[in-house]
């Protein structure tokens, strides 16, 4: 029996479908990660100049893989930092004691640069989001993202969905720097439900990894689709499905579809 059931009750009534993105609605593209290397690195290269880094790509790479690795940690405890933040950080891998003198222009300026090149090279939308999204609002629900981010902050991937076609259909698009949280920090998920004006129960969640997607919003009182083959969360999904084409089809099986709309 499937939590929020009673037998003989009225299934449960969703109001709202909130997605994760990375491995859920796109995927990135490997081909593109050198020209993505080389834009990031030249259009960063003179910012760093300007503070007395001189630098090669390589050594650059080197750094801000690091940068992220570390706050890629520091997601898994439900914190981030601002897109700025993260650009000092950068600077942090070169020399600690500059990061805390970075003008707040330069810092805004690295950021757009670091992030920003991933316009340049888009990720791919997976199959079946764009009917899944469509599907959505055909059938009235309110529909969000909530997304942890990385290189590529909000404001970038903003840019993304807008480019993609796909940023009308979101009511609400949360993503973990310009929030400080990170999945699985429940908070994210409550500033998701109330901007979306609905409860944890009228709320499905669809991502793909336990650790953040699944077990998290289980615990929370969200009903959860899995996409793709991934390992179980602790606890498991309601459902799972191959890819977010398949969303509806998993939802009926959990007598939990809404309607759709006349007309």
């Amino acid at each position: 029996m499937m939590d929020g059931m009673t037998d003989g009750s009225t299934p449960p009534h969703i109001r709202a479908v909130v997605f994760d993105l990375w491995g859920t609605l796109m995927s990135e593209r490997r081909d593109t990660f050198p020209v993505r290397a080389r834009l990031r690195f030249e259009r960063c290269a003179p910012i760093l100049a300007k503070y007395g880094i001189e630098t090669t790509q390589e050594e650059f790479t080197k750094h801000h893989q690091r940068s992220n690795s570390t706050l890629a940690r520091l997601q898994e405890y439900g914190r981030d930092v601002s897109s700025e933040d993260r650009a000092r950080h950068v600077f942090y891998q070169y020399r600690p004691g500059i990061a805390d003198h970075i003008e707040e222009a330069d810092a805004t300026a690295f950021a757009e640069a670091y992030g920003g090149v991933i316009e340049h090279t888009p990720p791919d939308l997976l199959p079946g989001v764009r009917e899944a999204l469509e599907e959505c609002r055909v059938r009235g629900l309110r529909v969000g993202l909530i997304s942890n981010t990385g290189v590529a902050g909000g404001r970038h991937l903003r840019r993304v969905f807008e480019a993609a076609e796909i940023i009308d259909h979101f009511d609400a698009l949360m993503f973990s720097d310009e929030h400080r949280r990170a999945k699985p920090h429940p908070g994210l998920f409550q500033a998701t439900l109330d901007a979306l004006d609905v409860t944890a129960a009228e709320a499905v969640f669809v991502g793909d990894t336990p650790r953040y997607d699944v077990g998290p919003p289980r615990r929370y009182g969200w009903w959860v689709v899995q996409v793709g083959e991934r390992a179980d969360g602790d606890p498991p999904a309601h459902v799972r499905v191959a890819n977010v084409g398949e969303l509806f089809g998993g939802l009926d099986r959990l007598s939990l579809a809404t309607p759709r709309r006349n007309g």
